[in-house]
């Protein structure tokens, strides 16, 4: 089974970049995920459907997220040029799923974490 990432159950989106976060007054880790364009937006489907959670399918299962934050970025033609979406992880285990996920979706799109 590949991996694949979905606002809208159905329609994979590709992501662009991950970064991984830490709040400074607790454990709670965010993850943070860039992409170019999305499908949902594209498709005109977002208008239709909200977006309230964000599926991380891969060989072990579904990680269903609630996202946290969505930040729309548009170019100088209002274009859209990219999107970033969030998401808070309390518990280590379930970060610990996620990471297993971004990992696999790393190799599959050749991905490569770096710190920063």
């Amino acid at each position: 089974m590949t991996t694949s990432v979905q606002f809208i159950n159905g329609l994979d989106e590709e992501i662009s970049g991950i970064s991984l976060r830490k709040r400074k007054d607790s454990e709670t880790k965010i993850v943070v995920l860039l992409f170019d364009h999305l499908q949902a937006i594209e498709r005109l489907r977002a208008y239709r459907q909200q977006i309230t959670n964000l599926w991380l399918r891969d060989e072990e299962g579904e990680i269903k997220v609630t996202p946290t934050g969505v930040k729309f970025f548009f170019a100088e033609d209002e274009d859209l040029s990219k999107v970033e979406c969030s998401f808070e992880v309390d518990s280590e285990a379930v970060f610990e799923r996620v990471m297993r996920f971004l990992h696999r979706y790393a190799d599959e799109n050749g991905f490569q974490f770096q710190p920063t």
